[in-house]
Formats: structure tokens, sequence, C-alpha cells
């Protein structure tokens, strides 16, 4: 009697050691699933009042308070972003750096993507060291908060 006790314990144990094991590979794929979903690409290009490209300008995409994301212009003005379109809220703005310029703070909702962010000389302009500080200050944006 101990014996039948013992293999039904056994077997009883061994399928809930399978059953577990099926359910996480559904988790797994559920996840593969929800990482592989479509990110919007939200592009443009940053340039001065005479249309000149301008290149190495920090942009900075905030999506929230508490959420940011960035990017640096390249040789030809242009700057990328590819964001979930779920972090976008009413209240999304870029901010844009360069030395010599004034920032230029934009709407979100105002922006059409592969349009030009048109920075201009009115207003205060960013120093060297103030662009600088931004340039680096911007990197962290995007990193996972640990709480």
């Amino acid at each position: 009697m101990k014996k039948i006790v013992f293999f039904c314990g056994c077997f009883l144990f061994l399928i809930s050691c399978k059953f577990n094991e099926n359910s996480g590979n559904n988790t797994e794929k559920e996840t593969i699933v929800t990482d592989t979903k479509e990110l919007k690409s939200i592009q443009g290009k940053v340039v001065d009042r005479k249309g000149k490209r301008i290149a190495y300008a920090a942009v900075k995409l905030y999506l929230d308070e508490d959420d940011c994301m960035n990017a640096y212009t390249d040789n030809e003005g242009l700057f990328k972003f590819k964001v979930d379109e779920l972090r976008i809220k009413d209240q999304s703005h870029f901010e844009v750096v360069y030395k010599g310029y004034a920032i230029k703070m934009l709407s979100l909702r105002n922006f059409v993507n592969d349009r030009s962010i048109i920075l201009d000389k009115k207003g205060k302009l960013v120093s060297v060291v103030d662009y600088r500080v931004f340039y680096e200050s911007i990197k962290s944006c995007g990193r996972q908060k640990t709480k």
C-alpha cells in the first residue's frame, strides 16, 4: 500500500512539474509577441532660418514628465526616434538645443513627420557650455529607472 501511495505521489509531482513547465513557455511566447509590436517612427531635421542643416543638435523628446528619449542630429541635420505609441501623451514635446541658437520647444502634436524644426537666434542664445551640459545630460533619457 505504501508503494502505491508513493508511486501516486511521484506521478502527481511529475505531472505538476510538466504543467508548470508548459505554462512558463506560454508566458515566454506572450512576451515575445508583446516585444515585437510595431514602433512609431518620428523623424525630421533641424535647420536654421536659411534652411542650412544643423549637425549634432541635441534633441530631447519628452513623452511625459517622467519619460524622455534622446537623439542627436547627424551630419545632414536628421534625427529619428522609434517609440511605442502608448508612451506618447498630449503633453509630449521636443526640446532642441544647439550652441549659438535659442532653445526650441515644439509640441509633438504640432510636429509633422519628416519636416524641419527651425532654430533661430531670437531670445537667449545657448552657450557652448550650456550646449555641452544638455548634450551630455540627455544621454540618461530612455534608461529604465529602478525603484
